[in-house]
This record gives C-alpha cells, structure tokens and sequence, in this order.
C-alpha cells in the first residue's frame, strides 16, 4: 500500500472537485465537523498535516493546521488505479464519503462503492512538502 509523505495537503473530493476538506468554522471542540467548502487560500482550517502513524499497515491520521485537532477519521489510504485515494477507517470497511456538491456538507463514512467518485480524493500538497 502506498500512502502520501507526510506534510501538509489541501484534500479535495473527486466528484465534487471543487469542495475540499474543511475543519467547519475551525472549530477546535472534540466531535467538530468535518465538511466539504469550495477552497479558501486565506484559512488553514482546509491545511491538513498528514502523519504516519504505522507505515506498514497504511495508517495515518489527519491533523488541522488552524485547531490543531484531528479529523474524525484515523484510518488506512488505498489508492486506486487512478491516483485517486479512499480514506477508510482503521479496523472497519467504511470509507470516507462527501455525500453532495453543497458546501457545508458533513463528510460521512459509509461502506466501500468502487464506481463512487464521491468516495474518492486526492492529496494537493501545499508548498515546503
């Protein structure tokens, strides 16, 4: 399994290519969601700072830069025949999913669809990575 470098990204979904992962509001409390929002350069709340945490098992986990808090989801990175990436959770066969194109829209976890493009993203690494 091959798994980014570790550093910071900009996660966007594939279907809706223009939304990104967002830590909503930068909100730092235990259980904030996490969204889909069209790109803000002027916020960190979209900077995610990937870190690996078992390299063998495909583990990471995802820190934001503005609450310095982690997302909701600790889990494994398979990437697809397309560079494309599926987030899924450690121990579960659920993956992350942005369910439809609006922003503020709560990523969810929900079982594997192969031919789902919502439940695909891809890792822009932000300058210095």
């Amino acid at each position: 399994m091959t798994i980014p470098v570790p550093g910071t990204y900009i996660i966007y979904n594939i279907q809706h290519s223009t939304l990104d992962v967002d830590l909503h509001w930068s909100n730092v409390a235990d259980g904030a969601p996490v969204v889909g929002f069209v790109y803000n350069e002027s916020t960190q709340n979209m900077l995610w700072k990937l870190q690996v945490v078992d390299e063998e098992k495909g583990l990471v986990q995802f820190v934001n830069l503005a609450g310095n808090n982690y997302a909701g989801v600790s889990g494994e990175i398979d990437v697809s025949s397309n560079n494309t990436l599926r987030i899924q959770t450690y121990n579960s066969e659920l993956v992350w999913e942005l369910p439809d194109g609006n922003n503020y829209t709560e990523i969810i976890l929900s079982p594997p669809v192969s031919f789902y493009d919502n439940q695909a993203w891809q890792f822009m690494p932000v300058d210095g990575n």
